[in-house]
């Protein structure tokens, strides 16, 4: 058997060795490497990255030519004898991802894996294990190429517009994710956030649970069917505090004491790049939020803040979206905002903010933002939420997000040390 896999980033090279391992002969390649016509010669099967345009050239020929496309997850997962867990949505699935990860990992040590979207292949996993106990974040490009996939525990935890650049429209990114949960039978599990319809009638066979009716936040507590899961998280936000009973509910699901839960949940301390605290100074806190790559994440970062408390730094490259919603939250919360980037103007234009200046770089921004903290004489943050993509300025989320720490930790430095004058 002969294999083709197109994109040579992490779930591609995952899915080489994979299908090397399991005997096929095996081409790797991406765009500019062969065209299309050339490498599917010979070939028996298609495998995709997951960042694989619907409308790449590739795969009408690899259809005209009768060769099954699959993406790498549906790969690994033919592969694969263990017991899978996934969790969607358009927000917050890395960090429910990897609270869900770190309670399992304490009840069934080295059988569990975390990975997918982020992280490790599911390929890998399963050449480390077929076996194995997979906590998978899956996205929606992912999803779209799903044929038997069937994870005994899901969640789809929230969806609002995104990616539009990259699916025909809203609906096919919302049946790309309801999708990973179409093989579940009655023996297996989903919740589902229960406030929005569109995930509310989810397709498949799987027993159904919704947040907030199933689960529900009291306060501080999180509650599943009446059990407290935790009562005192060091997560800021409401969004986090769903996505821990989320991770909680399906941990639950999966059989879990709740002692467990509650004690992994409530030592979470969150991810890099996720309103990750950078520095404190004076009255200042300068937070990293790099992952925020849509409208409805930086919305979510916003309202973690007091009023008139924040100074802004967003912008970069938009995935189709509209920032108009936050127009009244911008107004709302921001002492002043520093847009970078090539939707810079765009979104300027949408939200519509007196206070609010364009930058030519993320170190001008950063230094203007700092500045501007330091002198306002009260308690304020500093948050970098860019609510875009990075790919206009930066290789990844990642990248960007180190890139504004280092700034942040100089900038800051130079400024308490220095004077504010000394910084231009």
């Amino acid at each position: 058997m002969k294999a083709l896999v197109w994109g040579l980033g992490e779930s591609g090279q995952g899915a080489i060795e994979l299908l090397k391992a399991r005997g096929y002969q095996v081409l790797g390649a991406k765009d500019g490497d062969l065209e299309p016509e050339e490498a599917l010669k010979g070939m028996d099967l298609l495998v995709l990255s997951p960042g694989i345009s619907p409308r790449h050239k590739i795969i009408k020929l690899a259809k005209d030519l009768e060769i099954e496309t699959i993406g790498e997850l549906e790969l690994a997962w033919r592969f694969f004898r263990g017991t899978a867990l996934a969790i969607t949505g358009t927000d917050g699935k890395s960090t429910t991802t990897r609270m869900l990860y770190l309670i399992l990992k304490r009840v069934y040590g080295d059988k569990v894996f975390e990975g997918g979207n982020a992280g490790l292949a599911f390929s890998r996993i399963v050449l480390k294990d077929p076996e194995a106990i997979a906590v998978l974040e899956v996205s929606s490009f992912q999803g779209r190429s799903l044929k038997t996939f069937r994870p005994k525990v899901g969640a789809f935890l929230n969806f609002s517009p995104d990616h539009l650049d990259w699916h025909e429209d809203i609906w096919d990114y919302l049946y790309s994710k309801h999708r990973i949960f179409l093989n579940q039978t009655e023996e297996d599990f989903l919740l589902l956030n229960g406030i929005d319809n569109r995930i509310k009638r989810a397709f498949g066979a799987g027993k159904k649970f919704f947040i907030p009716q199933d689960g529900k936040l009291e306060g501080k507590r999180g509650i599943f069917f009446g059990e407290t899961l935790f009562e005192n998280l060091k997560l800021k936000c409401k969004h986090n505090a769903i996505n821990a009973l989320f991770a909680g509910a399906m941990a639950k699901l999966f059989g879990v004491e709740t002692t467990v839960i509650k004690e992994v949940l409530e030592s979470f301390t969150g991810l890099e790049h996720r309103l990750e605290l950078v520095k404190e100074i004076k009255n200042v806190k300068i937070f990293n939020d790099s992952k925020s790559t849509t409208p409805n994440a930086l919305k979510a970062a916003l309202e973690c803040f007091e009023d008139k408390s924040v100074i802004l730094i967003a912008g970069g490259k938009n995935k189709g979206l509209s920032f108009k919603e936050l127009k009244t939250l911008v107004k709302r919360k921001l002492i002043a905002c520093f847009l970078i980037g090539e939707s810079k103007e765009e979104i300027a234009t949408e939200l519509s903010f007196n206070n609010l200046e364009l930058c030519d770089t993320l170190e001008e921004a950063t230094k203007k933002a700092i500045k501007l903290a330091l002198s306002c004489g009260k308690e304020c943050q500093v948050l970098f939420s860019p609510g875009c993509a990075s790919f206009d300025m930066f290789k990844s989320y990642r990248e960007r997000g180190e890139k504004f720490k280092a700034l942040a930790e100089s900038y800051s430095h130079s400024m308490v040390e220095g004077g504010l004058e000394d910084i231009s």
